[in-house]
Order: structure tokens, then C-alpha cells, then sequence
């Protein structure tokens, strides 16, 4: 008896760990409903401005991958041919500061994840005296 309750307890563990992947990592959208599950679809930051690109065991042999801006323009569009895996790695650093959706369609199925570019500045001040120099920075 204390064995099935210890396997029943692991499994409802696996699978409330699985929906909250789910969320960390893409959200689906289906003709139907509009549904959060656990997909293969993963974005990573590499770099501050690089990011890979994950998408495993896709349904159909080829997918689309699409990144659009925050007017839903598209500013990437590549139809891949795709065996076990899709992964690209993309360089942001030349994209205006806004939000960016990458967005990866199998199928009826549709993945995306937004992120937004935002460029910050820093000013230093160096005041100088004869004897020593101080900084500050801002």
C-alpha cells in the first residue's frame, strides 16, 4: 500500500513539474483553442544578444520559423526541412530596441516566445586633481 501511494504521488509530482515547463518554455496555439502544454519548443539565451533556438521531435517534416516584430512584420521567414531537431541560433544585436516574437509553426501547431530588445546606457564622470583622480560612475 505504501508503495502505490509513493508511485502516485511521484507521478502527480512529474506531471504538475511538466505543466510548469510548459509555461517556462512555449506556448501552443491551435486552430481550436488557445492551450499552455509541454512542447519541445525552447528558447535559450546564449549571449545577451544571442539566442538558440530548440525545437525536437517536430510532427511534420518540415517548419516554419518566423521572428516578427512588435507590428507583427516578419523580419525572418525560413521553411526548414527537419528530421529529430530544428535548431538555429539568431544574433539580435542589429535589432531595434522593441518586441520580437519567434515564432515556429508545425503543422496546425504554432509556438512562440516573445522577448523585447532594449538598449541601456551608462555614463561615467572622471573628475581629476593634481594629486589623484576620481571616478563615478552613473
Amino acid at each position: 500500500m505504501k508503495t502505490v501511494f509513493t508511485g502516485l504521488i511521484l507521478i502527480i509530482g512529474l506531471l504538475t513539474a511538466t505543466t510548469f515547463v510548459s509555461e517556462v518554455h512555449g506556448q501552443a496555439i491551435t486552430q481550436k483553442t488557445e492551450t499552455s502544454f509541454y512542447s519541445d519548443f525552447y528558447v535559450m539565451q546564449v549571449n545577451p544578444m544571442l539566442f538558440k533556438i530548440t525545437y525536437n521531435y517536430p510532427v511534420k517534416d518540415r517548419v516554419q520559423m518566423r521572428i516578427l516584430d512588435g507590428k507583427k512584420n516578419a523580419i525572418f521567414n525560413e521553411k526548414a526541412l527537419v528530421y529529430k531537431k530544428y535548431q538555429k541560433i539568431f544574433d539580435l544585436s542589429n535589432f531595434n530596441d522593441g518586441k520580437y516574437t519567434f515564432e515556429l509553426t508545425d503543422g496546425d501547431e504554432v509556438f512562440y516566445h516573445s522577448i523585447y530588445v532594449e538598449t541601456k546606457t551608462t555614463r561615467t564622470v572622471t573628475a581629476q586633481n593634481k594629486q589623484e583622480s576620481i571616478v563615478a560612475g552613473f
